[in-house]
């Protein structure tokens, strides 16, 4: 059985999910970087781990976890409890995933599979480790005078498509709007114990979520029905592709996101803003127009962009060559 060993009461403790690259990995160095911070930092794989485990450092503890299973997230509650009696100041919750798209390529297991992660994983770590946030919100008023220690906070990193909606971003669009749903009611639910609850909301980044996302979309094309790959035509298929490209090349630096997250964390009242909106200049505008504006106009915008951009199926009704009933 492992040897919990207590962390260090003098450092504040940051437990932050999805750690193996991107932003997690990134902001997990950035505290390690700026001490005062004892992060533990939860990955996927046990090569990540294994990476964090190399700096033998008391200050960063890697531990494997997959939030879409409860017994991962026990065992992180378990470890977190044993070492850290003082309490968790701070849980950024980034671990998310992007699968799927165009409801017809996407299998209801892909669905289920992107909520667990994205949604229902901010449920399983935010009610795992509730209650050393809570014993460390307590501690705020039990320290001695002259002592001020900042407020807990709970971070999570959402995204705009939890406030806008775009075609062939359907299963990861729902779970970012039900992310921000249950983190809008958290923020009030969890105020009575002076948590704070806040999310970033990142536009498109360069992260490998992006680089990986025409790969992605060439398997479950192959993997679609012969009569859906008629229907969309193979030239929808190769326009994709390349406005994947595109978009990636288009994106925002990733360290935008990553500086947002640790002045989240790091300053006074870092977590105090329901939401933390980063992008162009041009994406504050995008939110306000899309969400102001009404339904007709939203989505006769968005189908004009799906025609002029080739994004719409070639044959909707597979009316062509003969094929009428």
């Amino acid at each position: 059985m492992t040897q919990y060993t207590l962390t260090n009461t003098e450092y504040l403790v940051v437990v932050v999910t999805g750690c193996d690259s991107g932003f997690g990995a990134d902001i997990v160095n950035d505290l390690y970087q700026r001490g005062g911070y004892t992060v533990y930092a939860t990955c996927l794989t046990s090569q990540a781990v294994e990476k964090y485990q190399a700096k033998e450092s008391t200050r960063l503890r890697a531990i494997q976890v997959d939030v879409s299973k409860q017994g991962d997230v026990n065992r992180l509650r378990a470890r977190i409890e044993a070492e850290c009696p003082q309490g968790v100041y701070c849980v950024l919750n980034n671990a998310g995933i992007n699968a799927g798209g165009l409801i017809d390529l996407t299998t209801e297991d892909t669905f289920e599979r992107v909520m667990s992660v994205n949604y229902m994983g901010i449920i399983r770590i935010t009610k795992g480790l509730l209650s050393s946030l809570r014993t460390y919100a307590k501690s705020r008023h039990t320290t001695p005078k002259g002592q001020k220690l900042p407020r807990a906070r709970l971070i999570s990193v959402t995204s705009i498509a939890g406030r806008l909606n775009s075609p062939g971003l359907g299963p990861y669009c729902a779970s970012k709007h039900a992310a921000e749903s249950i983190l809008d009611t958290l923020r009030v639910e969890l105020s009575p114990w002076e948590i704070d609850v806040s999310m970033i909301e990142p536009f498109f980044a360069k992260t490998p979520i992006m680089t990986n996302s025409s790969a992605a979309f060439e398997q479950i094309w192959k993997q679609a029905d012969e009569s859906v790959r008629a229907m969309y035509g193979q030239e929808f298929a190769e326009k994709a592709l390349k406005r994947s490209q595109l978009l990636y090349e288009k994106a925002m630096p990733p360290q935008w996101v990553v500086q947002a997250a640790v002045n989240a964390i790091h300053k006074k009242n870092g977590a105090q803003t329901a939401r933390i909106l980063v992008g162009f200049w041009y994406v504050r505008f995008l939110v306000w127009f899309f969400e102001k504006a009404p339904g007709w106009m939203v989505d006769g915008l968005i189908r004009m962009g799906m025609k002029n951009g080739e994004s719409w199926p070639a044959d909707p009704f597979l009316l062509k060559e003969g094929k009428r009933d």
